[in-house]
């Protein structure tokens, strides 16, 4: 099993379409704080701080989280199965469980990996041209790490979600299309169809698409813990146990 993670990381570092993200997302982290920062200056606006700017715009980074698990779902994990890669392994012996949870550990870790670009360069872009600030009232010292591993607990959360549709789709193309278009609706058609049904309402409060609002929460109440670390968790083993399953009755063409 360990040697099937080697495997994984060393085609995660060698894959390009990986390291284009990487640095497509850097770009953006780059430009976006600039931006505001020349709109301040030339309005003489006070500009603002890295925890400002981090406060502020770290519900952004939900979208950069979505669009690079689904973008690195379609050639990380997908695009195998056109090159014939998914076939040669699938027959070298292991055990088709131990495949796939391989690739989604590995996969879990290369979205978590870009899921802390935006705000991390952001932020020490936006501290060299305006210093860090102080800690608005009301906010610990506790957020910034909490704020960083609650978003690496939420990528591997839409990890998984996003391994087992690759799974179902095998095209790569049709697993990013589908990937984007579902990350981006299944709020709305939650929200839609609990508007009426209270059940679904009830299962969209505790879903990870509603949750991962929370991460950027000044503070969590006490009692919104338990939820908010338990849901990524059952999400990413429960989609992880149905990629198992469907990856062992999938026929590898």
């Amino acid at each position: 099993m360990i040697n099937l993670i080697r495997v994984e990381l060393f085609k995660l570092r060698k894959n390009r379409s990986y390291w284009v993200l990487v640095f497509t997302i850097a770009a953006i982290s780059l430009l976006y704080p600039l931006l505001y920062y020349f709109d301040r200056q030339n309005s003489g606006t006070l500009q603002y701080t890295g925890i400002e700017f981090l406060l502020t715009f770290l519900s952004s980074n939900a979208y950069v989280l979505k669009f690079g698990v689904a973008v690195l779902a379609g050639f990380f994990i997908s695009n195998e199965y056109s090159t014939g890669v998914m076939k040669t392994i699938a027959s070298s012996g292991h055990t088709r469980g131990q495949l796939f949870t391989a690739k989604l550990l590995v996969f879990a870790v290369g979205a978590m990996a870009l899921s802390l670009v935006f705000p991390v360069v952001s932020t020490i872009e936006v501290t060299m041209l305006s210093g860090f600030g102080n800690v608005p009232e009301g906010v610990s010292l506790f957020f910034l790490p909490r704020t960083l591993g609650l978003t690496l607990l939420y990528t591997a959360g839409y990890a998984a979600i996003g391994a087992l549709f690759t799974v179902i789709l095998t095209d790569s193309g049709k697993t990013i299309s589908f990937l984007v278009i579902f990350f981006i609706m299944i709020d709305m058609a939650l929200a839609a169809i609990g508007s009426k049904v209270a059940f679904v309402d009830t299962v969209y409060d505790y879903s990870i698409f509603k949750l991962v609002a929370d991460i950027g929460k000044p503070s969590i109440d006490s009692g919104d813990w338990s939820a908010i670390l338990l849901v990524p968790l059952l999400t990413f083993v429960g989609c992880g146990l149905l990629g198992i399953l469907v990856f062992r009755r999938k026929e590898i063409k």
